[in-house]
């Protein structure tokens, strides 16, 4: 392809981009000057990129990103943790419950397409930062309030923050990476979601079931459930402050004609992952050529860029053109994929602790093993008897072990992601956990149910980001956030399909509902064949 094939328009982007996630700038396209001993040589972004090197700096944001990752984990599933135990303080049933572990996913669907035109035009940054202070915010106000209307109107605050971290931390830490490394890390990202699916039901252990009363009077009460909030609100807090730290990706930078400060941010990278060394940097300028991207972040066409409206919406307008022309059928197949594994996935999640919060209440009168939904059935006939008991701590627990199992597949996967295709990866992970859903209904006792849960979610966790890895390939830069939005919104609006209608349908016909499950998670399967 000719360089003059690639028409630079007055807003900054390609009218016509190569195929190809990251790797969308082709090797005709100079962005910089490599300066030897004996030569000047042009190079790519990718070449500029590549001589930054990978390593201490790129494994320290990993840690940085999975700490943000983490607290997205933390803030989701709260809800989910404290509904047996407010469910006098609110008076919950299981329809009631359903709605308010919804809640989130609510304010996911609508801030996941917020964020992604935010970080398309602002930076990825930008909105983890925003995400993570508004977390910290929603987070600590709801662990106040007294009435349940309240409660959930803020928890679909926190979904709406947390939704663009979500969504923008695998693009900005995919960003800083080489095609070479980038599978890897953006998978080994997930092992830090599957820390936080541990970590929340763990601190929940230990606070709710304690019953802890700090405050009391006739308007105001903080008792253990509502510390349990508030001390979720400590990672996104820790987040923020550490992403403060870091820059935006270079590659963005450079699509927005930051040039010289996204050589800087490629300049600091390898002085970090070459600390030891003398030899500087080796491309020492990037240039404008008449091949370069060119982004005037000060005027275009002379008028002042903060009150060209109009070349914004044109920018728009031009990325969800190219998103629904070229890439429409990638997109349709990965939103089908990301709401059914999200319907199926979620809902297993949040419902464990009250699943297994009726079967504690079961075993405490009955020494018969039965499954779950003959434990539900149970408690449903007489939890008027029951309803003042502590929540026990078995279902916490249970709700650990369940979120440990993702840990040694995530990193098992890690491994061997740069060697198996990731179709079949895909496979794998949306057909195998449809067999274990069916047979959660025909256990004996809780272990069992327990263990099929294990094998159900270490599975369906691996599906959402073997499609993020996937999807940092198949978008590129310009629409990707968007992209990844559009995606995640979908899976939200799934999560929020699966968890009301669970709610619903568990207390009518529970053996159905599990089936119901078995047969989204196929659904999955049939559209890895479009």
């Amino acid at each position: 392809m000719s360089n003059h094939s690639h028409h630079v328009d007055g807003v900054g982007r390609f009218s016509m981009l190569a195929q190809g996630a990251l790797d969308e700038v082709p090797s005709d396209i100079t962005v910089g000057v490599r300066i030897s001993e004996n030569d000047e040589s042009p190079v790519t972004f990718e070449e500029a990129q590549d001589e930054s090197g990978t390593g201490t700096y790129q494994i320290v944001l990993l840690v940085v990103c999975g700490l943000v990752n983490m607290s997205c984990a933390i803030s989701t599933t709260a809800v989910s943790f404290i509904s047996p135990a407010a469910e006098i303080d609110f008076d919950l049933n299981s329809t009631t419950k359903g709605i308010l572990n919804g809640a989130p996913f609510l304010g996911m669907v609508l801030g996941a397409y917020f964020w992604g035109v935010f970080g398309d035009l602002k930076g990825r940054r930008l909105v983890i930062l925003g995400s993570m202070g508004m977390d910290t915010f929603f987070t600590i106000l709801s662990s106040l309030v007294q009435h349940v209307e309240l409660f959930f109107i803020l928890r679909v605050g926190n979904g709406f923050a947390i939704i663009g971290a979500t969504c923008m931390v695998y693009v900005y830490l995919g960003e800083f990476l080489t095609p070479s490394k980038r599978d890897s890390y953006l998978l080994f990202l997930e092992l830090f979601w599957a820390l936080g699916m541990l970590i929340g039901p763990a601190l929940a252990m230990v606070i709710i079931p304690s019953n802890m009363v700090l405050i009391s009077t006739e308007y105001f009460k903080f008792n253990a459930w509502r510390i349990f909030i508030l001390l979720t609100s400590i990672p996104s807090s820790i987040s923020f402050i550490l992403i403060y730290q870091y820059p935006d990706t270079p590659r963005f930078l450079m699509f927005r004609g930051y040039i010289i400060k996204s050589r800087e941010v490629l300049e600091q990278i390898y002085l970090v992952n070459n600390k030891f060394t003398t030899v500087p940097y080796p491309v020492q300028v990037f240039t404008q050529t008449h091949s370069a991207v060119w982004f005037d972040t000060g005027f275009i066409g002379g008028i002042p860029f903060m009150i060209n409206v109009k070349k914004r919406i044109t920018v728009l307008k031009n990325g969800h053109l190219t998103l629904l022309s070229k890439y429409f059928r990638n997109i349709i197949v990965a939103c089908i994929i990301e709401f059914c594994i999200m319907a199926s996935y979620i809902t297993i999640l949040v419902w464990v602790p009250e699943l297994f919060s009726r079967y504690s209440n079961y075993k405490l009168q009955n020494s018969d093993g039965v499954n779950l939904c003959t434990a539900s059935e149970w408690h449903l006939k007489y939890d008027k008897l029951y309803a003042a008991h502590a929540v026990s701590g078995n279902a916490y627990f249970a709700a650990s072990v369940v979120a440990s199992s993702t840990i040694p597949l995530v990193l098992i996967t890690g491994i061997i992601i740069k060697y198996v295709d990731k179709k079949k990866l895909l496979f794998m992970t949306c057909g195998i956990p449809a067999i274990f859903a069916s047979l959660v209904t025909i256990t004996h006792d809780d272990l069992q149910a327990e263990l099929l849960c294990c094998l159900f979610e270490g599975l369906t966790s691996l599906t959402e980001p073997i499609i993020f890895c996937t999807i940092v390939e198949l978008f590129p830069s310009n629409v990707r956030g968007v992209a990844f939005s559009m995606i995640v919104m979908i899976g939200r609006l799934g999560a929020i399909f699966g968890i009301v209608v669970f709610g619903i349908l568990i207390d009518k016909s529970c053996y159905m509902t599990f089936y119901g499950l078995a047969l989204l998670v196929l659904s999955e399967y049939n559209n890895l064949n479009m």
